[in-house]
């Protein structure tokens, strides 16, 4: 520890924090017996500045959490105070020296001056030499906003702007909001903005009755579709068609939901995991037909057979969810192989 540098500090907006500002703070650690941290308020943080900065108390908890760690491995105590003005604290009587970069070492000039005519002696100043990306250009925090370089100075490809967002609309072929929930959440892997319709199926097929699950599913997208005059449909309308049955397989029978997707075109098809039903259950959903396959748990509630079967910790939703993501992966590879991406 050097002598004289009883408390040290420094200064600054950190937004966002990249290399430069922990070299910055490593050494004032190294240096000081006390780290006195100096955050730009927000009124003084975006004064003379384009670029978007967080607000004060983001900034102030991102910053805190690294001198944690700092001051963990030193044992040098710190603080962190809000500035107001370019001089800050640095004018106080307690601070003896300053840890400033080549580019800011006017200020601690200017600082300097300002602590003579208030009768104080200069500050102890240890400079810190600017670090740079690989091509020798300076870190800092606008070229990270601009997307230039990351935090650790790493120089970023440049990309195309992306398109803005628009708003996906899901036409589902059923008015079940298990159905709709579930077929929500699979789209948002691809977007955060949807838009879903709901509509009756006219003859809706019966589970217990219908032969082919996947006719059954695409018969719903197909009768949405058809119900849509083409020439209001934009890239960004799908037809969902979701159903439900049950398949016999070697003397078993399983339940499985089937998701069928249409979007311009192009088709996707996917099935959720099957779950069997017992040999006595069977019979007794057999005498539902033309109905829908419903229990009753012993309050009265409406339970699915899903969650009937998994004595509720599978929810219809979820396997829903299941085969819609399924079908969007089939309908992304037709895409793909027409060098189209959903």
């Amino acid at each position: 520890m050097e002598d004289g540098t009883e408390n040290i500090c420094l200064g600054g907006t950190f937004s966002p924090i990249h290399t430069g500002h922990l070299t910055l703070l490593r050494e004032a650690f190294a240096r000081g017996r006390k780290v006195s941290v100096g955050l730009t308020s927000d009124e003084l943080a975006t004064r003379n500045r384009e670029r978007k900065v967080e607000p004060f108390e983001i900034r102030k908890d991102r910053l805190t959490r690294i001198l944690d760690r700092m001051s963990d491995r030193s044992g040098v105590p710190y603080s962190v105070s809000e500035i107001r003005d370019r001089f800050g604290f640095a004018t106080r009587a307690e601070i003896d020296s300053i840890v400033v970069s080549e580019e800011t070492e006017k200020t601690a000039d200017e600082i300097d001056d300002e602590r003579r005519r208030m009768g104080l002696p200069p500050l102890r100043r240890f400079v810190v030499s600017m670090v740079t990306d690989r091509e020798g250009v300076k870190i800092s925090s606008t070229r990270i906003s601009e997307g230039k370089i990351d935090v650790e100075g790493n120089i970023l490809e440049e990309r195309p702007p992306r398109p803005a967002s628009k708003r996906i609309c899901v036409h589902l072929g059923s008015k079940n909001p298990d159905k709709a929930l579930g077929v929500i959440n699979a789209f948002k892997r691809y977007s955060h903005s949807i838009q879903i319709l709901q509509y009756g199926i006219d003859q809706e097929p019966n589970m217990a009755e219908k032969a082919d699950l996947i006719e059954g599913a695409i018969y719903r997208s197909r009768y949405v579709s058809s119900r849509i005059d083409p020439g209001n449909l934009t890239p960004f309308d799908y037809f969902v068609g979701v159903e439900t049955g049950i398949i016999e397989m070697n003397g078993n029978f399983f339940l499985f939901h089937c998701c069928h997707v249409s979007h311009q075109g192009l088709d996707g098809t996917g099935i959720s995991c099957g779950i069997e039903i017992p040999s006595g259950m069977i019979e007794r959903i057999m005498v539902y037909r033309g109905r829908t396959i419903e229990t009753k748990d012993i309050l009265g509630k409406r339970m699915s057979l899903v969650e009937t079967l998994s004595s509720g910790t599978v929810s219809r939703m979820e396997l829903v969810e299941q085969s819609c993501r399924m079908a969007l992966l089939s309908l992304s590879e037709s895409k793909r192989s027409g060098g189209e991406a959903i």
